[in-house]
């Protein structure tokens, strides 16, 4: 296919929003996707690497990672270049002109593309339920406080909740969805789209 499907396109939205990497060899390749996770969660990442079959060419591939005396083993896919995927790098990643360096951004033309499909995504690959506080926990640590905020909003307007941003450590920035009745409202909207390995990601 030369474009991607409806749900394939919310579902990517929420992959890039957590654990999905866009990478562009040069200003005029195509774009590939590339998932890496802890072997763990192996049967979810069979189901991303189900849901993008038509677009990769290899199998999925198992990589061991040193750090210092721990050994850390994950599993992995990337898609071939595709022409389908440079409008989603174009607005996901930005050049920082201090350090000239491309970063990933919350963009703001998500808002039409965002669903409870993208939510589900994200949650499974960011998000941590807390069975003491009853709260689901977004870790968004690793995007500034204005995009944060921006996906905070978002998120809220979706699914007609109250979240909210914390300070996290550093300059880093986390989303909170607590209380029984927002809680409930996102695993009733995304339930559907959670994977049976994540529930745990909502507290079931």
């Amino acid at each position: 296919m030369n474009y991607l499907s409806k749900y394939l396109e919310n579902s990517l939205i929420g992959i890039l929003l957590s654990d999905g990497r866009l990478k562009r060899a040069s200003k005029t390749s195509n774009v590939k996707l590339n998932i890496n996770m802890s072997f763990n969660n192996y049967p979810y990442i069979f189901h991303l690497y189900n849901l993008f079959e038509s677009y990769i060419g290899t199998n999925l591939k198992s990589m061991n990672i040193y750090n210092l005396d721990k050994i850390y083993f994950t599993i992995r896919f990337k898609t071939i270049s595709l022409p389908q995927l440079l409008s989603y790098y174009n607005i996901f990643y930005n050049k920082n002109v201090i350090d000239n360096k491309i970063k990933k951004r919350v963009p703001k033309k998500i808002c039409n593309k965002f669903n409870e499909v993208s939510v589900a995504h994200l949650i499974i690959g960011n998000g941590n339920y807390m069975k003491d506080r009853n709260l689901i926990k977004i870790y968004t640590n690793s995007f500034i406080k204005e995009d944060v905020l921006f996906l905070s909003i978002v998120i809220n307007k979706l699914l007609n909740i109250n979240s909210k941003i914390i300070h996290d450590w550093n300059d880093q920035y986390i989303i909170i969805i607590e209380k029984e009745e927002n809680v409930d409202i996102v695993r009733e909207n995304t339930l559907p789209y959670i994977h049976p390995s994540m529930l745990y990601k909502l507290g079931i």
